[in-house]
């Protein structure tokens, strides 16, 4: 289940386009050291089951403006402070909320 589904906060889901069109904020959007801990096992996760099973993931962003975004792949590839998804396009890791498998 997606966090648009099921998180109480409206997250509406983007396209590549709009992904590309996006401004990140300048600072980690996980305060919580061990949250931060877990969104990279999340990715690392999510990395692997891209990679075997080429299964959707969503990962939940939050933009510059403060809105919760989903953008779905069935392709990552986490790069240091930044996670690849199919079309090239890289995501700083540090605006990631959330990593929904």
């Amino acid at each position: 289940m997606f966090a648009s589904q099921r998180s109480g906060m409206s997250t509406r889901s983007i396209d590549l386009q709009e992904l590309r069109q996006a401004h990140f904020p300048p600072h980690d959007v996980l305060t919580d050291p061990a949250d931060r801990f877990q969104r990279e096992h999340d990715l690392r996760s999510a990395m692997a089951v891209t990679n075997t099973e080429r299964e959707e993931v969503g990962l939940i962003i939050r933009i510059a403006s403060g809105d919760e975004v989903e953008y779905l792949s069935d392709m990552i590839e986490l790069e240091g402070d930044f996670v690849e998804v199919r079309g090239g396009y890289a995501i700083p890791v540090k605006a990631i909320l959330r990593v929904e498998i």
